[in-house]
């Protein structure tokens, strides 16, 4: 069918239809093979083609990411100025073979955190610090400690932690840096939950 505007002949038919159909196939495979995300890496050999792993939550699994999070703050009394230890291993599920200790001796609820750099020693015995469908920390870790005026930074030494996720079957936690701002204006010294 042809239109008529101004003298000018402008042709709508198949052939616009069939641009429209062939643009939407090509976005919908880019979309699909994008967020299909398969790659083929074997670990410590660069980019060498292997069975395809999907990109998904478990290939991009880090413990470093949420470590302070689950052992640090369920340990600050979030009410208490100045700041104060609170016993965490109720609080996130751990059975009675936890224990925590700080600077070489046991964790005392109601003590003070140190303003200094402080070792936080964990025994975990399947911790639940996200709740039953988050992950599950069963080993050794030390967190030494800094306070920071933006929040907390530790060094995390992992003695035989293990991780695990119902999207990861298990994690062996590696030595590393966390970091955890505070959330809440600079006069208070940890954000409450």
């Amino acid at each position: 069918m042809a239109q008529h505007d101004n003298g000018a002949t402008h042709t709508a038919g198949p052939r616009t239809g069939a641009k429209y159909l062939i643009a939407i196939v090509v976005i919908v495979g880019f979309i699909l093979a994008t967020a299909k995300g398969i790659v083929g890496v074997r670990q410590g050999e660069g980019l060498v083609p292997t069975e395809p792993v999907l990109l998904t939550r478990a290939a991009q699994f880090d413990p470093q990411r949420f470590i302070l999070n689950g052992l640090l703050v369920p340990a600050l009394d979030p009410d208490a100025v100045p700041l104060r230890w609170a016993d965490p291993r109720s609080a996130i599920q751990c059975r009675p073979g936890t224990s925590v200790r700080v600077n070489g001796v046991g964790l005392v609820a109601g003590e003070s955190v140190p303003d200094a750099p402080f070792e936080l020693e964990w025994h975990t015995d399947a911790c639940r610090p996200f709740g039953m469908a988050g992950p599950r920390f069963d080993g050794d870790v030390k967190l030494t400690v800094y306070r920071e005026d933006w929040g907390f930074t530790a060094l995390v030494t992992p003695r035989g932690l293990r991780i695990s996720t119902p999207w990861h079957p298990l994690t062996i936690a590696q030595p590393g840096v966390a970091s955890m701002p505070h959330s809440t204006p600079e006069d208070e010294p940890l954000p409450g939950e």
